[in-house]
């Protein structure tokens, strides 16, 4: 008796799930076009093509990846940023059981990351992240950062962790209020070196507290013997910030 229930239930089990895999597979019920918002330099096009691939072939073999009711979110979003390291998010919805509209948000180019002078640069955006090639400028548009060692395969890796981009990114930002014009950076091991317009060179610890250092080159700046020299900011020709509460300096 056992033995047959067992049977049953296992009969019963199986038509459920061949039921279920039958129904998954009508065509009413299957993603058949994907809608695009949100992109400006990725095409629409482009982005429906990486959704659809992913959407394509099946689970075992059995159940359609494209049935609306358990196609992989997860899936079409990761594989969204990584092929368009442009987008930083990607959200999914449905219009009925057969529309998928797929919207993306780009990142703004912020600075230049450039392997090295004379080479392909490319963008990056406010958290330090390197996102697209960047095209050719005509003099100074955009401020560089670039390290002593390049980093391979730059687009879709960072300059550095958000949490130590965004403090020296600010750190750069407030100089032009103290007179500096910064062009460029070069991240050296654990210090950096500022080129300015004038030519003049900055060095200091690229991982300290930037806006206390920020207050000390104020400070400098505002003291009798600095301020008295009213060239200073064009003479100056090199300062080097690495030693807390010092800064040497050396003029033209």
């Amino acid at each position: 008796m056992k033995k047959r229930r067992a049977i049953i239930w296992s009969a019963g089990i199986f038509a459920i799930l061949v039921a279920l895999v039958i129904i998954s597979r009508i065509g009413s019920l299957q993603i058949s076009e994907i809608r695009t918002e949100g992109a400006k330099v990725i095409s629409g096009e482009e982005i429906a093509r990486v959704a659809k691939e992913t959407l394509s072939g099946s689970y075992l073999w059995l159940v359609p990846r494209s049935n609306a009711a358990i196609y992989p979110r997860g899936a079409v979003k990761s594989d969204l940023m990584r092929e368009f390291p442009r987008v930083s998010s990607v959200s999914l919805s449905l219009e009925g059981a057969n529309s998928l509209f797929v919207t993306v948000t780009e990142r703004d180019p912020y600075e230049l990351y450039c392997p090295e002078l004379g080479v392909q640069c490319f963008f990056l955006d406010e958290s330090g992240f390197i996102f697209d090639e960047a095209p050719d400028f005509s003099g100074v548009v955009y401020f560089i950062y670039t390290k002593d060692a390049p980093i391979e395969n730059p687009k879709g890796n960072e300059f550095l962790p958000s949490e130590k981009f965004v403090p020296l990114a600010r750190f750069v930002e407030r100089l032009p209020e103290l007179g500096f014009e910064p062009v460029s950076l070069t991240l050296k091991d654990r210090d950096a070196e500022l080129v300015m317009r004038s030519g003049a060179r900055m060095l200091f610890g690229a991982y300290g507290d930037l806006a206390f250092l920020h207050s000390n080159l104020e400070a400098f700046l505002n003291s009798p013997e600095i301020k008295s020299d009213k060239n200073f900011a064009k003479r100056v020709k090199s300062l080097d910030l690495r030693t807390e509460n010092k800064v040497f300096w050396t003029l033209e």
